[in-house]
């Protein structure tokens, strides 16, 4: 059984396919800017998102759901930009 994350980080990347897990830590450890992005547009184009307070709790399970992917230190990093682009966005 293939692994979702796997598809989805394809998806989110705009690749063929993510191999494994090893490559999915390595991609997103390399883009997390952009991954911390597609995470943000996520967030705003999800109707149960209308507050910065839902934006940041679709953030933490998003995040969740990579667990094991993400590096050490790489979430807060993707935190940050997302915080940036949140406050850009304003509290609807």
């Amino acid at each position: 059984m293939a692994d979702i994350r796997l598809i989805q980080l394809a998806r989110i990347f705009g690749v063929a396919q993510v191999e494994d897990e090893v490559s999915a830590r390595a991609l997103i450890a390399a883009r997390w800017a952009a991954f911390a992005d597609a995470l943000f547009a996520e967030a705003a184009d999800n109707d149960d998102v209308t507050s910065s307070r839902a934006a940041l709790d679709y953030l933490d399970g998003r995040l969740a759901e990579f667990s094991g992917l993400i590096e050490p230190g790489i979430s807060g990093q993707i935190r940050a930009a997302f915080a940036t682009r949140l406050a850009a966005w304003g509290d609807p």
